[in-house]
């Protein structure tokens, strides 16, 4: 993806897509406060969302660097 209008398209979805994640993380703890989750189904589904959070970060600040707001 060479073309920066599609990257700076992606990267909108990707910071949509990270914001809608933590807001999953926060009401999937609100869940597990509420004793609406155990413990081992909080863990899995906080791990899947963490996982995910980090490939988005990291592909945002790939993008970031090509369109040259990297370091």
């Amino acid at each position: 993806m060479k073309d920066p209008k599609a990257m700076k398209q992606r990267l909108k979805e990707l910071e949509k897509r990270r914001d809608e994640l933590l807001k999953e993380l926060k009401e999937l703890k609100r869940r597990f406060e509420n004793k609406e989750l155990s413990h081992e189904e909080y863990e899995i589904k906080r791990h899947g969302i963490e996982r995910e959070i980090v490939e988005v970060m990291d592909r945002l600040v790939q993008i970031q660097f090509l369109l040259g707001g990297g370091p």
